[in-house]
């Protein structure tokens, strides 16, 4: 009698271990897991960022060549982009479609680059246009492969990239953050701009550059990374592309 109780004192030691040993393991294990497992995935997000794309040989189209549109960096920017996904178009063909509102109405009010282009793209003196008027552009020749980015963060861009497809974007002339913005009342509302604000179509980039068709005439023009996206989030982080 006395074996078999200890036998069976024994047996009960072993699955009251074993049922801890399986709550501790559930318990410790799976926080431990976890934290592999977001390790692992920051690790792949931080390699993603830090990766690099050749820049692309995208057609470049100067906005100063005749017929110069003096104003015009957004629509030379659409049309590269739309070239080399195939789409035959200029970027005389593009400023005369997209919409347009006055740089100054009568009532004082100011024109709003969410609504067309602002002002005289040709000859000025004008603003720009941001990117809803621009996609719906982009829409109209590429359909549903036009691809409003806006509000994404810069890794949106490179992802891109990654895939063959060059990005239109707003940014700043000089491509880093300026000190001169401006609120403007619109007739749709307050709107943020500058006089600065510039558009380019990116075409690469690797851990410290960005390289861009600059419609100034640089072809994959390179600037500084960290800057360009600076800018680019203060212009509101507004990018199109087209996805073949």
């Amino acid at each position: 009698m006395k074996f078999f109780k200890t036998l069976f004192f024994i047996f009960f030691v072993a699955v009251l271990m074993t049922a801890v040993f399986i709550l501790f393991s559930k318990d410790a294990l799976s926080p431990l897991a976890e934290m592999l497992h977001s390790s692992h995935k920051t690790a792949a997000d931080n390699a993603n960022n830090k990766g690099e794309r050749q820049p692309l040989d995208v057609p470049l189209i100067n906005q100063m060549d005749s017929p110069k549109l003096y104003n015009g960096c957004e629509v030379a920017s659409l049309a590269m982009i739309l070239n080399y996904s195939g789409y035959s178009v200029t970027k005389t063909e593009l400023a005369k479609e997209v919409k347009r509102v006055p740089l100054k109405y009568e009532s004082g009010l100011k024109g709003n680059p969410n609504d067309g282009f602002v002002g005289d793209m040709e000859n000025g003196p004008g603003l720009s246009v941001y990117h809803g008027p621009i996609y719906d552009l982009a829409y109209s020749y590429a359909g549903t492969k036009a691809v409003d980015l806006t509000g994404s963060e810069p890794g949106k861009i490179y992802e891109q990239l990654n895939q063959g497809r060059p990005v239109w974007v707003i940014t700043t002339v000089h491509f880093t953050p300026v000190n001169d913005m401006e609120t403007w009342n619109t007739p749709s509302g307050k709107v943020n701009v500058t006089y600065s604000v510039h558009s380019v179509a990116v075409t690469g980039y690797d851990e410290d550059y960005v390289y861009l068709n600059d419609p100034y005439g640089y072809k994959n023009r390179k600037t500084d990374r960290e800057n360009f996206e600076k800018s680019w989030k203060q212009m509101g982080s507004q990018a199109i592309v087209i996805a073949a």
